[in-house]
Order: C-alpha cells, then structure tokens, then sequence
C-alpha cells in the first residue's frame, strides 16, 4: 500500500494501517470491506491485490448450523470482522473474519437454511476482488455504514432507519471536474499550506506492514481513546475502534468548545490532563464525562473555527484551527466521487449517500442553521447526476463545491428543528447524510389507560441464550418479564408480551408485534455474558435518538436500587429489536451469567424482583413525565 502524504490536519491517517493482523508479504491481498448491489444477489468483497493475480480460494461445509464457507489464502482483512444478518431469505447470516495470521487466511462464512444447498452459493474473482453470486434477494438487515457525527436530541425522527446496502461500482467512471470555488477563507489558508513533504518514519511504523492490536478493557465501548497530543498545529485524537461525536456545543466565561464522544472509554492516564495547544494560550482536556461517554474541551475564544476531521477508518480524529495551518500537508491519494444514491425514507426523513472511488478524509462542522462535510482529498465530481440524484431525494438545497487544489465542500442548510446524520462506511469509500423532522411526543391512544408497553423477554424456546452452570438465560428473563408486567398491571398499565412461556418468536416476530400493538415504548431484558468471568454489572442500550431517554430513566432507577451491582453505562447499539421498533425502546442487560457471584443473585427471586421494581419504576417515571 503505498504510503500517504498528508496535512497536519491528516497525520491521524499514518496510524490507519496498523491495527489488524502482523503481515509482511509482498502480494498480500488486502481486504477493505464488504458491499451488497442494489440487485440484493451479489456480496462484493472490495481488495487490493498488488500483484493484479487471483487468490486460492478453499471452500467447504460445516453443520448444526447449515454453512459454506471460504477461505481466502494469504489474505489480511485491513478492518475488523464484520457479520451481517438477513432476514427472510435462506441466507441467515455472513461473516467475514481473520482466520489465521500465519499463515494469513480470511474466511467468510455463510449460513443457510437446513434446506439450501451449498451449491447455490458461488464465488469468483474480479481484478483481485471476490463477489459471492446468490440467486434469491438477501434482503440485508445489517447497516454497512457506522455513524461518525450525530446531532444530540432527546427526541428526533429516525423511526424508518434505512438499512439498503449501497455496492460500489466496480467499473471506472470519467469524472468530469467542475470550475473550483476558492473565495472561501478556509480554502485559501489550506492552499498556501501546501507543502511537497511527506511524514517522517521516525516513529518506527512500518506503514506496509499490518500489525495486530487489542483492546483489554472491561468496559464494553465502541471506541477506545488512548491518545491525545498537540501535533503539527492540530489535536490528535487516536484510539481503537469507531471514532462518532455529536454536535458541538459553546461555553462562555471561559470560552469553550465542547465535543462529546459517545460510547467512548478513555484510556485513564491521560484523562483531564490540560495539554497547551502551542502557543496560541488554547488548551484542551479530555475526560470521561460518563461510564461511557468522552468529553474533549477546547479552552479558547476561537471555538468555531476548530473543525474535526476523521480518517477513512474512522481510527482517529484532528480536530484544528483553521487559521493554524501553516505546515499542512495535503493527501497524494486522491479521490473522485463516483456514484449519487437517495432515499426518501418517509415525509419525515431524506437519506443521500455519495460514493467515492477511494477512501475519503473528511472534516465535518455543525453550526446553527448549516452542516457542512469537507472531503479533503476528493478532485471530481458529476454535478448533473448530483443535482439529479438531489432532486429525487428532495435534497434540493444541498450543494456541492470544489476546493482548489484540495477537495471538496458539501453545505446542508438546516432550519433549527432539522437533526441530521453523518455515516462513514467501513473502507471510508462512502458517507451518508440523514437528514430527520424531530419526533412528536408520543400521544397515549386510550385515555382510559396510564400507558402501554411491549415486555420482550430475551431468547426462549431452542434458543436458551447464554449458558453457564447448567442456568439458561432465557428462564431468567421470562421470570423477570413476568414480574415487570405484574407491577405494571397492578399501576393500570396496558402490558403486552412477546412471549409468556417458553416460546421462541425470532426478531422479526418481536418487531412485528410491537409494530401491531403499538405500544408507547418497548423494553426487551436479557442477562450478559463474557469469556471473562470477573466481568460484571448492568448495561441499558438504546439505538435510535427518540429512545435515549427512556435508557436514561430506566437505567438511573436500576443503578438506584441495585446498588451492589456496577454500573457498566449506557450504550448506543444496533440491537435488532430495538432498531427495528418504531417506538422508544431499549434493551437492559440485568448481569452477567457468566460471573459466579452475579450468577448466584440472579437466581433468586429477591433480587429478580428487585430488577422487575427498578425496571417498572422506570418505565412509570418515563410515561408519566410524556402525559
């Protein structure tokens, strides 16, 4: 992989490929990502092949469940494994995984209906990348893009998430270049910066070379930030993981910046420490503002012209003023944007999607009435097809501008109930910008009642969940669920269940059901589990905006009334149930199964029935304060 040249705005880059695997080989195939056509029959393995040859692919079969896998010699997946989930198609599941790293072998498994042949699956190859030809619709469920900016709402309408899985286009387009816009006092600066330079290799990193690094934390958390440093004029902030921050806000007396990073673990020698930001009298901290939850304050009286940037496997973040770029470096790796999708999710929310025919940098900037998306190193564009693909989308005010010399500006204008979305895909060849009309407040359809609420008890049936000492996960939560509905009852609540016994419904069952009964908010309860046995405590995890506060009310009365357990945080995450409900909804970890101590209580029906209280305390408290 050739080496980047970047600005001091982008030296995060230099870390991108040192994360997975410890591989030296000249002809190694480099695995980016994975894609899925707009036909749903195709899965497009993106690769680099430096030798243009194709790869040894072994296949085979394995049983109890049906699967075929391959397994793709001398291969390093560059990002992490990746599982992917479809629904209604004899397709069930794809995963693609390191193997072994020595030797380096990917192997992707697929696993099918009892009743599906391996045989229909096939694989070939296409200029060193692997497509796997199905010939039924996938209809993928799992999202390909992971979110890098947010903005932070109590209540937005995200309800109708859109999980279409946009491939990149295999062919090569001739891009043609627009004029470029260059009156703006942010390109202007970047231009003079220019500088024929590339980085120093003094730190020892092999920038071909893939190493392996894990994360040992007890913490389960999206992003873990180990570093933060002043470097060439900006702030460094690198970590493992999916780097995300919500929109900015403004402190006065002192004057601040103030980004948070949502389930983010910061590494805690190099929490609060204030760092000088050169010369300039500016200074920035970085602390744990919650269990899981980063908080960077920048100390200044320029606090809009700090823009963060994200490199293309959102790795790391630069944040840096814009006047301060004096020994900038911009990216040889330059990139056009080759493809325009949109989707008009429902009157409430626009999707757009623009794809790039390689990684993209991109700086994001929230203001008031506006976002704007800097794609640092991308040179062309089509703006007919943009403007096309706009008008569909009902995007009309968006637009797009070249930078001279250095990329190119995406502006949004937004009236102050807008709340948007800025996704990154994995190999960084794609964004997504979802633009919603904030949620109404859920309105109680029957007046006679307090409220209703669909009770999930987790698992059931052949599925027992998690398993430790001859104690099934899915009899604990059917016995609290149980107790959860009792109290609700007893209060005048409406409870619907998904299940009442030792039943299974699938995901999708679950979600059909809330969707029918259309209840005021949804809580599934489950127990965690680790491979490390001290591990314990209880989690809350929400996915769309419009349910945070019901984790937030929930969890507090959890935390509230089992106070011998930890508190493990709450946590954004794309649980199938919760994502897929179109009403507030959450999913409580009540312990760990898997830690002896924790086991012991939850097995009792003193401590089931205090997580039943905490949990109906919560629900009571959220819907009351709705009315």
């Amino acid at each position: 992989m050739k080496r980047l040249i970047l600005t001091g705005l982008l030296f995060i880059i230099s870390f991108i490929l040192n994360l997975t695997g410890a591989v030296q080989a000249q002809d190694l195939l480099k695995i980016d990502s994975v894609h899925f056509d707009n036909s749903d029959k195709l899965i497009f393995i993106s690769a680099q092949a430096p030798d243009g040859g194709e790869r040894n692919i072994k296949t085979g079969t394995l049983k109890q469940p049906n699967r075929v896998y391959f397994d793709i010699d001398n291969a390093i997946l560059t990002g992490t494994k990746q599982d992917y989930v479809f629904e209604r198609s004899p397709l069930m599941e794809f995963v693609i995984s390191q193997n072994t790293v020595s030797p380096p072998v990917v192997r992707v498994v697929i696993t099918l209906e009892e009743s599906i042949s391996s045989s229909d699956v096939k694989v070939s190859q296409i200029d060193g990348n692997i497509v796997i030809k199905y010939n039924d619709k996938l209809d993928v469920k799992s999202d390909y893009f992971k979110t890098i900016f947010r903005d932070f709402r109590k209540s937005t309408n995200d309800y109708y998430e859109y999980l279409k899985i946009y491939s990149q286009k295999i062919e090569r387009n001739t891009i043609p270049i627009v004029k470029p816009d260059t009156d703006k006092k942010l390109l202007e600066d970047i231009n003079e910066s220019i500088k024929n330079t590339t980085l120093s290799s003094t730190d020892g990193i092999n920038y071909d070379t893939i190493k392996k690094t894990s994360i040992d934390t007890n913490l389960k958390t999206g992003y873990y930030l180990k570093l933060v440093k002043y470097q060439n004029n900006g702030i460094l902030i690198q970590g493992l993981g999916q780097a995300q921050i919500e929109a900015p806000a403004f402190l006065s007396n002192p004057s601040r910046l103030v980004i948070d990073m949502p389930n983010t673990y910061v590494e805690q020698s190099i929490r609060n420490k204030e760092i000088p930001l050169g010369d300039s009298g500016d200074t920035i901290k970085v602390g744990q503002f919650e269990v899981n939850k980063a908080r960077i304050v920048i100390t200044t009286n320029q606090t809009s012209k700090y823009l963060p940037i994200f490199s293309p496997d959102n790795q790391s973040l630069f944040i840096i003023n814009t006047d301060k770029l004096t020994s900038a470096y911009v990216s040889q790796t330059k990139t056009n944007i080759n493809g325009y999708f949109n989707k008009r999710i429902d009157r409430y929310t626009n999707e757009f999607v623009l794809s790039f025919t390689k990684p993209v940098i991109v700086g994001v900037r929230r203001n008031p009435d506006s976002f704007t998306a800097y794609f640092l190193n991308a040179v062309g564009y089509n703006e007919q097809e943009f403007q096309n693909a706009l008008s569909q989308a009902g995007l009309k005010d968006v637009k797009l501008s070249l930078m001279s010399n250095i990329g190119i500006r995406m502006t949004c204008p937004l009236s102050r109930d807008k709340v948007i979305r800025f996704d990154e895909s994995p190999d960084g060849k794609a964004i997504k910008l979802v633009v919603s009309s904030p949620t109404p407040t859920p309105i109680f359809r029957n007046k006679k009642q307090k409220g209703s609420v669909v009770l999930d008890a987790g698992h059931g049936g052949t599925d027992y969940g998690a398993i430790r000492a001859g104690i099934n996960e899915k009899d604990i939560t059917l016995d609290v669920t149980k107790m959860v509905e009792a109290i609700l009852q007893e209060k005048g609540y409406k409870v619907y269940m998904t299940r009442s016994d030792d039943s299974g419904p699938s995901l999708q069952d679950r979600v059909d059901f809330c969707e029918k009964k259309k209840p005021d908010i949804f809580v599934s309860i489950h127990v965690n589990s680790s491979v490390k046995n001290d591990i314990y405590g209880i989690e809350t995890h929400w996915y769309h905006d419009y349910s945070l506060e019901l984790a937030q009310v929930v969890h507090k009365h959890l935390i509230k009334n089992i106070p011998s357990t930890k508190d493990r945080g709450l946590f954004q995450s794309k649980f199938y149930v919760i994502n897929h409900t179109t009403v507030p909804a959450i999913l409580v970890e009540m312990g760990f199964i898997s830690n002896e101590a924790e086991r012991a209580k939850l097995v009792t029906e003193k401590h089931k029935q205090q997580i039943a209280k905490s949990i109906a305390e919560g629900i009571i408290e959220y819907i009351s304060s709705k009315k």
